[in-house]
């Protein structure tokens, strides 16, 4: 770069044309967006088992010699997630965007592999058998020594963990953060959820903080559920010019954990920390937890003791009182994945090295990995969190959406968009379609409204390139003959769905008022099936309400004349997009 600096001053000072020096290109997209979950430390404490969602791999170290004894390449996008050991020591390693789960007899063996359903993303060991935890409300089970699936429920979309608390099997929802608590027959037997906190701001009447995006939930040894979550508060986003106010009270979203002992209430917990994507937790053999903050390097450890100090309602919830300890390494990047081993040494992935760093009380010493490093901008701007506590994947998780109505004083109530499914192609920007390209949105949310601060260059000209690697949420197909009748609906004249959602995206991206009183962009149907509630201001809950009293009536389509069978069928062929 110096020499071609060079050449250009040497040029300029003989003619009179500017010399304009090329920007330097943006890196290749790298990355998968940050979920958490995907380490463990064997039983035995022999073998840590990293499932390497960004190089699609998995690795096992063995932590004695510190030496890498098995390295296994999936098929590119596999994106590797949850890890889980059975009683017998297999491995079992969910594929998130590969439809599949591998299974391992142990750490150095060969694996097999089994289709599960698009989208698979918790498992769990019980006895004999693995269940595995679908995005489109499947729950599968397997003979955990290998064969094919021996059950299939159906349960509510957008699942998440699954784990066996007692003999019974416990399931989250990620962007609820609900969790439902299954019988022996896999019916829904009862439901619950984190506690809504009462919050204070500029405000004289306190607003409900409400529980969202289950980034993960485990169960401790005595049966206790941990859950690391968020709480949103929809109502406090409302000031021109930004999303938070002077103390941390103020701020929209907020980490948070909330436990749930045997037979207790859920039970939300004082925070010790105010960071942002509190996507993994790791329990410790005398019942503490560490939870890793993605959002700024941060890994929070609590003892016990620390974990009956109770949320206080209407507090400023920046906490005084600090974790019983914490752990920061800037050097390597943002760890995604934090286990503990039986001696309670505590382990952190870094994929961007990629190494593993092994805290030994207030020792650490780092495991340099194979592989090449990895480091995407867009990526790291997309998780970092701004001035307002905020990070883009607060509130697009996963590059989703946390299925939320916020209310704005500016214009309104507005759906959370889902940031997924080709964003290049899907200019202009924002409900309205007022942002022309990504870096005026950038320049409008992420520096005024979130605090974001200033904007490298590599950073504005990688997130969207990192943004459309990223496939829209799974769709859930349900009878081909119905999604076939559907399509015919949505394609035909008489309705009219195609006249606007046409095209690779089923969205010409043009502005319509079709009902709703507002000039609003049409959005892309792609993924539409677990997005959940509907419309720009959420009033469907779900696609069959969106042809009910909130969809604009025949502005929005011509859909009054169609039976409640041909509805059905619409939705199906929604769904199937």
């Amino acid at each position: 770069m110096k020499s071609l600096w060079m050449s250009a001053l040497l040029v300029s000072a003989c003619t009179s044309e500017p010399i304009v020096l090329p920007s330097p290109s943006p890196p290749p997209p790298w990355g998968a967006p940050i979920s958490g979950g995907t380490m463990l430390v064997t039983r035995d404490g022999r073998y840590a088992v990293i499932a390497d969602p960004d190089r699609d791999r998995i690795l096992a170290v063995e932590l004695a010699s510190e030496r890498v004894v098995t390295q296994i390449a999936l098929e590119p996008g596999d994106e590797p997630g949850r890890v889980i050991e059975d009683g017998s020591g297999r491995l079992h390693v969910a594929l998130r965007r590969g439809g599949a789960f591998i299974s391992l007899d142990n750490p150095t063996a060969t694996f097999t592999r089994r289709a599960v359903c698009a989208e698979p993303r918790g498992l769990a060991a019980e006895l004999d058998v693995i269940h595995v935890a679908c995005t489109s409300g499947e729950l599968v089970t397997f003979p955990a020594a290998g064969g094919e699936a021996i059950r299939r429920v159906q349960l509510d979309r957008d699942l998440r963990d699954v784990v066996t608390v007692g003999g019974q099997l416990v399931v989250s929802r990620f962007r609820s953060a609900e969790l439902l608590a299954l019988d022996a027959n896999g019916a829904v037997a009862s439901r619950t959820a984190p506690p809504v906190v009462k919050r204070r701001s500029s405000e004289a009447t306190p607003i409900d903080a409400i529980p969202a995006v289950a980034w993960r939930t485990i169960a401790l040894a005595d049966g206790t559920l941990a859950i690391t979550h968020q709480r949103q508060a929809p109502g406090i986003t409302t000031q021109p010019g930004g999303y938070s106010e002077d103390n941390c009270a103020g701020r929209p979203s907020q980490a948070a954990l909330t436990i749930i002992p045997p037979n207790g209430e859920p039970q939300a917990v004082h925070p010790r920390h105010v960071g942002a994507l509190p996507v993994d937790i790791a329990a410790r053999a005398d019942g503490g937890l560490a939870i890793l903050y993605a959002s700024g390097d941060f890994i929070a450890v609590l003892s016990p003791a620390s974990l009956r100090d109770r949320d206080r309602d209407e507090e400023e919830n920046c906490p005084d009182d600090a974790p019983d300890a914490a752990f920061t390494n800037t050097q390597l990047g943002i760890p995604t994945a934090i286990a503990y081993a039986p001696n309670n040494d505590l382990l952190a992935y870094y994929p961007e090295l990629p190494a593993l760093v092994v805290h030994a009380g207030t020792a650490s010493h780092t495991i340099v990995l194979p592989g090449p490093t990895g480091y995407d901008s867009g990526r790291a701007l997309f998780h970092r969190q701004t001035g307002s506590g905020l990070a883009c994947a607060s509130c697009h998780p996963e590059a989703r959406e946390d299925g939320l109505v916020w209310d704005f004083q500016d214009i309104g109530p507005r759906r959370t968009q889902s940031l997924s499914g080709g964003i290049l192609a899907r200019a202009p920007y924002h409900w309205t379609g007022d942002m022309t390209d990504l870096s005026m949105l950038l320049d409008n949310v992420f520096m005024l409204r979130m605090g974001g601060g200033a904007i490298t260059n590599s950073a504005r000209q990688s997130l969207g390139a990192w943004l459309d690697r990223i496939p829209a949420a799974a769709p859930v197909v349900g009878d081909p003959l119905a999604v076939e009748r559907g399509r015919a609906l949505f394609d035909s004249t008489e309705v009219g769905c195609a006249d606007c959602h046409s095209g690779a995206i089923y969205s010409n991206s043009r502005t319509f008022n079709v009902g709703t009183g507002q000039f609003l962009k049409v959005p892309s149907l792609l993924g539409l099936a677990t997005r959940a509630p509907y419309l720009h201001d959420g009033c469907a809950a779900t696609l069959l309400d969106r042809f009910g009293w909130c969809g604009g009536g025949d502005q929005h389509g011509r859909t009054s004349q169609l039976s409640a069978d041909q509805l059905a069928d619409l939705v199906a062929f929604l769904d199937s997009l």
